[in-house]
């Protein structure tokens, strides 16, 4: 569905001086976002997406977003140029315009089973691009739904909680295998035997990779106490505690994963 621009912008109270890129010949989509204080339109004609916030918190995950791509592209040893198109903060206002990359979205909520080749996959890309340090920055709520996967490898988007302080090494992959397990638990209520073999072939390489031990052998209560003593994470989980699947997992699947979790361990 498209929408006026012009309105979209008033409602924001934004003026189309902000915008370098944007002319009336333009073609724009707004993008549906979480609580975060920020907005997201998309220019079908220019291929470009354009994140922008008139608001202190929204501002930072801005320049969020700017450092966190930056950072990406240099691990995975790639030119800003090709993605950032344009960026700026000024006079409380801040944007930043990225093109789109082309690829495949997977949603988080799928079953597990559908989405494994896509996880063994990230296992691999993240152990040779971003586990060469004891700790790192992260990108602090990596599901599916932040990957695009494209023939050669992933590219993760949405940096918008790379101010978060840094964190063990694994922090992101653990993240994103345990998101896959548990989002599509949350939608559906099942958990087969299938997906329970699967699950722990997955979580028996992260064990096999060294990373923290804490946060592999208790992840929910690691992931909770990181989300909410951290300065930027404990925003948005203030916004919409949804936001991060560690609080809204059922109790009794989380006891189910960490018993086999526990069993894993014991096996080693």
């Amino acid at each position: 569905m498209k929408y006026n621009l012009i309105k979209f912008l008033k409602n924001k109270f934004l003026t189309l001086n902000n915008f370098s890129l944007i002319d009336k010949s333009n073609n724009f989509k707004i993008i549906k976002t979480h609580k975060n204080n920020t907005a997201v339109v998309y220019c079908s004609k220019k291929k470009f997406y354009r994140k922008f916030s008139k608001t202190k918190s929204g501002i930072e995950k801005i320049i969020s977003e700017f450092n966190g791509v930056n950072w990406f592209i240099r691990k995975i040893k790639k030119k800003n140029k090709e993605i950032i198109l344009d960026y700026k903060v000024k006079n409380n206002f801040a944007f930043i315009d990225l093109r789109e990359i082309k690829g495949k979205k997977i949603k988080s909520w799928d079953p597990f089973k559908k989405n494994k080749k896509y996880l063994f996959k990230m296992i691999k890309f993240y152990n040779h691009y971003l586990a060469n340090e004891k700790k790192s920055h992260i990108h602090g709520d990596l599901t599916l739904d932040n990957i695009i996967f494209q023939n050669r490898n992933p590219y993760i988007i949405d940096w918008e909680f790379f101010g978060a302080s840094k964190s063990v090494k694994g922090y992101d992959l653990a993240y994103l295998i345990l998101s896959a397990v548990c989002l599509p638990y949350i939608s559906n209520k099942k958990f087969s035997k299938e997906d329970e073999k699967l699950f722990r072939k997955l979580w028996s390489l992260l064990l096999k990779s060294k990373f923290n031990k804490a946060m592999l052998l208790n992840p929910f209560i690691f992931f909770r106490k990181k989300i909410k003593k951290d300065r930027i994470l404990s925003k948005s989980y203030r916004l919409s505690k949804s936001k991060f699947f560690p609080f809204i997992t059922d109790k009794q699947f989380q006891k189910k994963l960490l018993k086999i979790i526990n069993s894993l361990n014991n096996e080693k």
